[in-house]
């Protein structure tokens, strides 16, 4: 299925989630900033209508001298702007990607090949919608031609500048994706046009999240601009439409003080540097509190659209998450199945498979590997040859070749390569009860997020590079997170049980234990005080650490630092950073003091 259908779904299978204030010091529905008619930034900027010095229409239209990007308050939408005269609808196509470009590399090897300095090809087809929003007809990881970037492009806004001589103004966010990683660049693109051209398209990425490699990249490129019906431009124009009307509420961080007195706000984004943070939310009770999205240059003027790189946090939300849907739509004893019965190329392991389940694989104990050290199995990037190989054959090969060093279910090893394992037995094994077409990833697109109402930027996984880059999903990592996404895959795990519209979507039970709410079933030993079951990490807390009972914290963590933090008083709090940061403690004690986390 075609994300331009699954776009179009959204539309048919939506619904409007009420709120209702759950008690008296919580804020009300009707003070809660919410949806249809909201404006996809969070931070108001000044207009730039009379005052404008950068980007103007003269430098649009002819080019000027620049050194580095600017500012991106240049590159917003003005709060205080007027409706755009004209609509774009038709091809965006950038000219001389290959050869115009400038790149200053902050982290990393600075004598990089020199294509990656430049934008992959962009030949892309946009709408506009009613409100001056700029759809991008394609949603999600974009694969490309170019040797190192693919795309992902997200909604930006159109508006109208009295100095522009008559052409609208527009922009949009974007970013660039490492192939075949999740490393991720974000970026913003903007332009005059009316409807018989464009100017030049200024873009500037000035933010990352990725340890591996940081970088400015901007450049003023000739384009084209060509008028045309768009298909599907009605349906793209309704879905967007629905897509806003459907975001989780949504208010800013400091607005949790004012509904919540007493609670430091400072607790949260506490530990992350702010060059490494990208962005970070608290829910609680029905309101997805979140933050700015500070760039090396300003605020980013999408932040609703900075899509952040999922890493392992995919092995709880898509894998775990396949996992629990399976049982309870087809099998609840789908989790004792042997892995060697749906992968056939466990044979050839030196390991043994014989008795591993796909719950030991999802508890990361298969008994299949070489150091039992904490990460040492895991982090062998340069020599491990699963982490380059492309193809499935070769890297279900490489996930394979590890020893035998103790029964399954005896000793956590973390080990991304197991996962990848794991997804192709589930997606092998949802193919005999869902026929020969199914895939796993599109699976739970179609069961889970769609229902959620999650946007289509999570329709899209990393795969392999079998059939143009649409063959094996990846599994353990290669999805991409918008604080909405968080905000409501981290409720309907935490605070809904697994429900949708009043339906069981997850198995209850297998839920239930991997929140660490099954005192039966706390999974395997990782760390002292840890404890590690179907794909989600958990910490306790007692009276040692000042609270009057023991609870269990459970989590999702990314390799970068990728968290999202589930508390048992239904609040989560999430954020993505590339500063390897795993700490939440301070933003635990913040959320007791709302909904207390002890009887």
């Amino acid at each position: 299925m075609s994300i331009q259908t699954r776009y179009k779904l959204l539309v048919m299978t939506m619904f409007f989630i009420l709120l209702t204030a759950c008690s008296a010091s919580e804020p009300t529905a009707e003070s809660i900033s919410n949806t249809a008619n909201a404006d996809p930034t969070h931070t108001p900027l000044e207009t730039v209508e009379d005052t404008r010095a950068l980007l103007t229409y003269e430098d649009l239209m002819l080019g000027f001298d620049f050194t580095s990007p600017v500012e991106e308050a240049a590159l917003a939408f003005p709060e205080a702007s007027a409706s755009p005269t004209h609509t774009f609808e038709g091809r965006l196509e950038l000219l001389g990607e290959d050869t115009t470009g400038e790149m200053v590399v902050l982290r990393g090897n600075p004598d990089q090949e020199p294509e990656v300095s430049n934008l992959p090809e962009f030949d892309f087809e946009f709408v506009q919608s009613k409100g001056g929003y700029l759809i991008p007809a394609q949603r999600g990881l974009i694969i490309t031609d170019h040797p190192y970037w693919n795309y992902i492009i997200e909604p930006g806004r159109v508006w109208q500048e009295s100095n522009d001589q008559g052409y609208s103004r527009a922009s949009f966010p974007f970013a660039l994706v490492w192939k075949g990683s999740n490393a991720t660049l974000s970026g913003t693109m903007t332009f005059l046009f009316n409807e018989e051209g464009v100017s030049k398209v200024w873009y500037q990425i000035t933010q990352e999240t990725t340890i591996s490699f940081s970088a400015d990249m901007w450049g003023l490129l000739d384009a084209s601009y060509h008028p045309e019906t768009v298909a599907n431009a009605g349906p793209l124009r309704e879905a967007f439409t629905q897509e806003l009307a459907d975001r989780f509420p949504t208010r800013h961080i400091e607005q949790l003080a004012q509904d919540y007195p007493g609670v430091d706000i400072s607790a949260f984004g506490r530990g992350v540097s702010l060059e490494d943070m990208t962005w970070y939310g608290f829910v609680i009770n029905g309101v997805n509190y979140t933050s700015n999205c500070p760039t090396r240059y300003g605020e980013y003027p999408y932040c609703e659209y900075m899509r952040a790189p999922s890493y392992s946090t995919a092995k709880s939300a898509f894998v775990s998450v396949a996992l629990m849907r399976l049982a309870q739509k087809y099998d609840p004893s789908a989790p004792e199945l042997l892995v060697k019965d749906f992968v056939p190329e466990a044979a050839n392991s030196p390991g043994d498979w014989s008795e591993v389940t796909f719950n030991h694989v999802l508890d990361m104990a298969t008994g299949n590997y070489e150091s039992a050290e904490f990460m040492v199995d895991e982090e062998h990037w340069d020599t491990d040859p699963f982490w380059s190989e492309e193809y499935y054959a070769e890297r279900i090969a490489a996930a394979f070749n590890w020893p035998h060093s103790v029964p399954p279910g005896t000793q956590w090893v973390y080990r991304t390569f197991d996962t990848f394992i794991l997804t192709r037995a589930l997606h092998n094994y949802l193919k005999t009860m869902g026929g020969p077409d199914s895939d796993i990833f599109d699976f739970v697109v179609d069961e889970v997020y769609l229902p959620l109402k999650m946007g289509p930027g999570v329709f899209t996984t990393l795969r392999t590079k079998d059939n143009n880059w649409q063959g094996q999903p990846y599994g353990g990592y290669g999805m991409w997170w918008v604080p909405d996404d968080l905000a409501k895959i981290s409720n309907f795990l935490n605070t809904e049980g697994g429900v949708i519209g009043g339906e069981q979507i997850l198995h209850p039970d297998l839920l239930v234990a991997s929140l660490q709410r099954d005192p039966e079933d706390h999974g395997v030993v990782n760390y002292p005080g840890g404890r590690y079951n179907n794909a989600f990490w958990a910490n306790s807390y007692s009276k040692s650490e000042g609270f009057d009972c023991e609870f269990w914290v459970a989590e999702m963590q990314g390799y970068s630092g990728i968290v999202v933090v589930l508390m048992p008083n239904g609040a989560s709090y999430y954020y993505a950073s590339d500063g390897r940061d795993f700490t939440w403690d301070a933003a635990i004690r913040e959320a007791d003091k709302i909904n207390p986390l002890c009887p």
